[in-house]
Parts: structure tokens; sequence; C-alpha cells
């Protein structure tokens, strides 16, 4: 039997609870040991939703994809603060409160725009070559310094006094840490909060509803799996295609710079009606990016 070559692309995966990112890359990597495999942006154990997998070539856009938009559906619970500022940590402060829904939803809209963010001392952020959660588990203080993000909106704020639960949907830029948003929302209300769920429904173009559960995945014939990886092709089918003659391809698989006029900053190059992958542009000048 022939065993059909994995192509060069993208899984728009839904990660379960309970398990980190690497342990999706991981069982993803054991279905195409030949190729290179990375995630595009972590989610906690917690977490669930969109987890963009990146497959062969694609794995060099990782960097671009984790720049992306995302947008999370959020729960938390008023009256208390934890070490790792969500439901699994240990508690750290407890309150009653008194605020009424308004109060609370003018507290919440006010997180909307640029801001800086500490991230929480339970993260895989490096300190001097060393993780924080390495430090807070050894219990040892180190400076955290705050990193600007970007709250695009919060939506669909719905409250429960009687349970001191609130949800609400967060659409933020890269690097944002929902559990610090939820942390410092606590604060602002006044009261405390952890963050007790956390699903993400969006990292740029990719949405929960194209996503796969990745169990569902897993019990998928060879041949249905390399049909739910996205090309690189198809991901950037409204980019800009140029297409080249042999003598430009030879230039540009060489590494060559060859002038062009382009708004998009990421082309598809073609030769031959073939496509040959990617190219950047840069002061009209289109430099090799992924060649497939």
């Amino acid at each position: 039997m022939i065993i059909p070559q994995t192509k060069n692309g993208i899984l728009n995966i839904d990660k379960p609870q309970c398990i980190t990112s690497h342990d999706v890359v991981d069982a993803i990597r054991k279905i195409f040991p030949d190729q290179k495999v990375g995630h595009t942006g972590t989610l906690d154990p917690l977490a669930t939703g969109v987890l963009p997998i990146c497959i062969g070539e694609a794995t060099k856009l990782s960097d671009k994809l984790v720049a992306e938009t995302k947008k999370y559906s959020v729960k938390m619970l008023l009256g208390v603060e934890t070490d790792t500022y969500d439901i699994t940590g240990r508690i750290v402060f407890a309150s009653v409160f008194n605020k009424d829904e308004i109060y609370i939803k003018e507290r919440i809209k006010r997180f909307i725009g640029k801001q800086q963010q500490v991230p929480p001392k339970y993260s895989a952020i490096k300190v001097e070559g060393k993780k924080l959660y390495q430090y807070a588990r050894e219990d040892k203080d180190v400076e955290i310094k705050p990193r600007e993000i970007e709250i695009y909106s919060i939506d669909n704020i719905k409250i429960d006094l009687e349970s001191k639960e609130v949800a609400f949907d967060v659409v933020c830029s890269k690097g944002t840490y929902i559990r610090s948003l939820v942390n410092d929302i606590g604060k602002k209300i006044g009261c405390g909060a952890t963050m007790t769920e956390l699903r993400r429904t969006q990292t740029g173009t990719f949405n929960i509803e194209d996503s796969i559960p990745l169990y569902d995945y897993l019990k998928m014939d060879y041949l249905d799996m390399l049909d739910k990886i996205i090309s690189i092709e198809e991901y950037y089918e409204e980019n800009k295609k140029i297409t080249l003659s042999d003598e430009e391809l030879n230039k540009f698989i060489n590494g060559v710079k060859l002038e062009v006029q382009s708004s998009d900053q990421i082309v598809r190059v073609y030769n031959k009606g073939k496509y040959i992958g990617l190219g950047t542009v840069e002061n009209k000048n289109l430099k090799r990016f992924i060649v497939e």
C-alpha cells in the first residue's frame, strides 16, 4: 500500500480540556512523524477551543498566526482570587460583594482599549532563561514586566448575582492573558475574581465552527485526516497571485530579490500555472518565504 505524502498546511483543531497545547502537537506529530509540527498560540489545560496546528513548511507561518487577533468566551467567579488566576489554583483571597449588574458591567467595559497588562506568575514566559511558573512553584519572587495589549471589544456580558458568575465574549490582541484580564476586572469591581472557563472561538480566520475536536480527528481514516489539512495555497487564496518566468523563478528560489507591485505583504508565487510557494514583499521587492 502506498501511503500518500503528508501535505504542508494547517489543521484547525478544537483543543479539549485537561491537556496542554503541546500534548495536541505530540498527538499530531505521531500521525505525521516525517513532518515538523507546531501550534500557534498556547491554550492552558483548563481552556478549550481553536488551536491551529501547523504541519511541515506551514510551521514557518507560526509567528504570523500567533500575532492574529483572538476571540474568547470567558466565565469568571466573583469574590475569589487564586494564585493562578483561574479555578485550578490555590485561593489567596475571598470576599463578599453587594454590587449590582450595572456597576459590574460598567467596570468590565472600562477594560476596552490599549493597556499595560502584567502576565500571571503561573505562565510560560521566560525571565532570565527560566519560565515564570517554575519560579512560582519554587515560591520565588521575580519581577514580571507589564506588556502592552489591546482589548478590542467585550460583549454579551451575562451576570448571575446569585451564583456570583459572570460570562462575556472578548476580542483581543496577541499576548493578552485572559486570566490576568479576569484578575484585573475583579480588582476593578472591588471583590476579586478568578477565571472558571475559557473557550477560544477564533484565531484570525480560523473559527470554532470550522474546527474539529482533537479526539474526533484521531478517529479518522488517514486520507480523511489529510483532507482536513488546509494547504498553504488555500489559506492565502485571497492574497495576490504573482506568476514568474523560468528565469525569475530560478532567481526567486535562490533568494534573489525581484521587483514587483503588490499591496499584500505575502503573495502566492506561480510558474506555468503551478503553485510554487509564498513570497514576502517589502519596498516593492519580492523575496522567497516558503517554497513547497
